[in-house]
């Protein structure tokens, strides 16, 4: 049963790196491999450094208040996104997007610190992130409705912020 658990915490880290893929996937956005595998990589190391912390840590950081950041940060981007278009096929935005998904990911790496998990949990999580990138660009670029496909300026600005308010929400 902590294995699935697991596997379910992974995936439920992974939700931000599936939306993000969709969002490059939709505008027909090639993103090298290498930058997918260095995101993954960042994120499991960011998620053993942060499980560590918070196994030292114990209750003294509220785990809440990551969380909130990465939700402002989030609604930030997105809102900048609709009113100015990001330049998606730079690299300098990789390093926005991995740092993003990661600010996250420091949350529930000192969660699961707390909760004394595992450390393989952190590669666990960065594979399934991986995964998730990659489900997430051939779903987008396999899109073809027409609504998304009218609106798909605003549409990653919009993600972002329904993102960030589920991350403040739940």
């Amino acid at each position: 049963m902590g294995f699935l658990f697991l596997v379910l915490l992974a995936l439920l880290v992974s939700i931000d790196g599936f939306v993000i893929g969709f969002m490059f996937g939709l505008k027909r956005i090639k993103i090298p491999l290498i930058v997918l595998v260095f995101i993954s990589i960042f994120s499991a190391i960011v998620i053993f450094l942060s499980m560590g912390v918070g196994r030292l840590l114990g209750e003294v950081i509220p785990s809440s208040m990551i969380q909130t950041l990465a939700a402002i940060l989030m609604i930030g981007v997105g809102v900048y996104n609709l009113f100015n278009e990001l330049p998606l096929y730079r690299q300098s935005y990789f390093v926005i997007i991995a740092l993003l998904i990661n600010v996250d990911s420091v949350g529930y790496g000192i969660q699961a610190g707390f909760a004394e998990r595992p450390f393989w949990f952190a590669p666990l999580a960065g594979t399934i992130l991986f995964l998730a990138l990659i489900l997430g660009i051939i779903r987008g670029h396999e899109t073809k409705n027409p609504f998304i496909l009218k609106y798909i300026a605003s549409l990653p600005g919009l993600l972002f912020i329904c993102l960030g308010v589920m991350k403040l929400l739940f």
